[in-house]
């Protein structure tokens, strides 16, 4: 993994636990392919919604760091980061 990617997993890992009343159960996922970065965000089933939020205000604001992030410390990497938040295994919400 690259140092973006190392760094951005840390950072939504810890925000996201801050968030939720379960923050044991937070696991972060990174999936890089060369024009994107997928970060995948699964939560225990009640703390779904905050970090979704309302009308999708949490997560939206999360990403709006993350490509703040990359836009300043990483200012020459061109790939689009995605959220994906997953409540489970039969269900995902995508947040592009």
């Amino acid at each position: 993994m690259g140092e973006m990617t190392v760094f951005m997993k840390d950072y939504v890992t810890e925000t996201t636990r801050k968030l939720v009343d379960n923050p044991s159960e937070v696991s972060v996922v990174v999936s890089v392919s060369t024009k994107s970065m997928i970060i995948q965000i699964k939560v225990a089933k009640e703390d779904c919604g905050k970090i979704i939020g309302r009308q999708g205000r949490t997560i939206e604001s999360l990403k709006i760091v993350c490509i703040a992030i990359k836009n300043t410390q990483y200012p020459n990497d061109i790939r689009k980061i995605l959220l994906e938040v997953l409540e489970d295994e039969e269900s995902d919400f995508v947040f592009k």
